[in-house]
């Protein structure tokens, strides 16, 4: 007899949703890497200004065999809104909860992500159904570089699930030791991003350089997080000293500012291009070509783009900020101090000359052995285990 597959719920604070098709989309492929060993099912509630007529919307699909339940809500207006959003955000997670039980039946066990305010969730479902749950951060908060500091009350809810979860992923060691030094406490274990290792795939090794090499940006374009700004002066001045690259951003942020920027620098169309927001699949066939990936960040924790661009075998340059040097040596690219202009110029030099020497197929097997779908999936599917027999035990 076949042994019964685990049923899992998917819920966070972030995820893509039709206001912000990015937002969360980690959670979302660490949903589908784990999707091979487990039945899982997505549920996740958001807030929508365009609902202008009615109470929520609740859409209902099934993608990449996972059904998901989305339900956008109308936010409330006027006094006491921040309160009578809590009681919606409950309340809608209630009905979704009958809904996506109704397709999936009830989940052995939650994973939840981000920690505020989808803790508020977890705990309530693990009291009233008694079901246990395991919940990943990502978020950058935790660290003092980060000016969104954590408030209040989102500390308060966040050391209360950080008290009830069965386990604690934080997506590198360097954010669960800031996670605990702000006094969340509890069973932690790293889980690091996933990448689509089949989708992101190498070119065959190429001892001929192109004429013009193309470097590959990509984030939100946050500039207090990004430092585009910076890469933008050091692109400036590199610029007098040669003139065989391009730097391509890709983005679905607000890039005005730096648009602004690159023009009066006089980059635009000519060293640096913005291409706007790209699915995986355009962003894996971009990437191929590629001399190396560019960032600037003054913080992080383990930015997806750097699995995926190892998974392209494509060299990184950047930051040594967060848990970055916890997936890096030298035989993937360059890390250097946030905020170091003079030696982001110095190894973007180094970068240029010497990208083609990086071995392809040694980047993409890095990618494979540490972050590929079957590698976290199995990971995944090893801490649900574990905790659902100590649950048993218990």
């Amino acid at each position: 007899m076949s042994k019964k597959r685990i049923k899992v719920l998917f819920i966070s604070s972030w995820f893509p949703n039709r206001i912000k098709p990015t937002l969360g989309n980690f959670v979302e492929k660490h949903a589908e890497s784990v999707s091979s060993f487990v039945d899982v099912a997505i549920l996740h509630v958001c807030f929508d200004n365009n609902i202008k007529t009615k109470k929520a919307e609740i859409i209902e699909s099934i993608e990449k065999n996972i059904p998901r339940t989305i339900i956008y809500v109308k936010p409330p207006s006027g006094i006491f809104s921040g309160i009578r959003k809590i009681f919606l955000f409950t309340k809608y997670y209630k009905i979704g909860f009958k809904l996506i039980t109704k397709v999936s039946g009830t989940p052995d066990i939650i994973h939840a992500n981000v920690f505020f305010p989808i803790g508020i969730i977890a705990m309530m479902f693990k009291r009233k159904f008694h079901i246990p749950f395991v919940i990943t951060e990502h978020w950058t908060g935790y660290h003092e570089a980060d000016p969104n500091q954590i408030g209040f009350f989102n500390k308060y809810i966040s050391k209360k699930t950080a008290y009830h979860a069965s386990r604690i992923l934080p997506v590198s060691n360097n954010l669960g030791m800031a996670m605990q030094k702000t006094g969340l406490k509890g069973n932690y274990l790293v889980v690091p991003n996933v990448v689509d290792t089949n989708l992101f795939q190498p070119k065959p090794q190429n001892t001929e350089e192109n004429i013009t090499k193309k470097i590959v940006h990509i984030s939100s374009l946050d500039d207090k997080q990004k430092n585009v700004s910076g890469i933008m002066n050091t692109i400036s001045e590199l610029s007098r000293q040669r003139n065989d690259f391009e730097l391509h951003i890709i983005s679905d942020g607000d890039s005005t500012q730096l648009v602004d920027l690159c023009k009066s620098l006089n980059l635009l169309n000519d060293k640096v291009f913005f291409h706007g927001k790209m699915e995986s699949d355009e962003i894996a066939d971009f990437m191929k070509d590629a001399a190396f990936l560019l960032l600037f960040s003054n913080y992080e924790n383990l930015p997806c783009v750097i699995a995926e661009a190892f998974a392209a075998g494509v060299p990184v340059l950047s930051t040594e900020v967060g848990g970055i040097n916890e997936f890096f040596n030298d035989k993937l690219g360059i890390l250097i101090k946030a905020g170091d202009k003079i030696a982001l110029q110095n190894a973007m030099n180094t970068m240029l000359d010497k990208h083609i020497e990086f071995d392809k197929n040694h980047l993409h097997s890095y990618a494979n052995e540490n972050f590929s779908y079957q590698v976290i999936g199995e990971k995944l599917f090893n801490i649900y285990t574990e905790t659902l027999k100590e649950t048993q035990i218990g």
